[in-house]
C-alpha cells in the first residue's frame, strides 16, 4: 500500500457525473469510480479531459488501475 494511500492517474478523461460516481476512460477502459473514493470531488465536471484525478488505492486495486 502506498504511504498516502491514494493512487494518482493522468489522463482521465470524465465521461459522465453523477451525485454518487464519475464515470471516466484511463488507457482506454472506461470505470465507474464512486465520488466517496476520490479526492477533491468537486473539481471533476463531465467532460474534463486529461485531468489528474487521485482516487483510494483500494477502489485503483478492484478496478484493476494498478497491481
Amino acid at each position: 500500500m502506498s504511504a498516502s494511500n491514494w493512487i494518482h492517474l493522468d489522463d482521465v478523461f470524465v465521461i459522465k457525473v453523477t451525485d454518487s460516481a464519475f464515470l471516466i476512460e484511463v488507457d482506454d477502459e472506461q470505470h465507474w469510480i464512486p465520488r466517496s473514493q476520490v479526492a477533491d470531488p468537486d473539481d471533476y465536471k463531465q467532460g474534463d479531459q486529461n485531468a489528474s484525478m487521485s482516487i483510494t488505492e483500494w477502489i485503483a486495486k478492484q478496478k484493476n488501475l494498478v497491481e
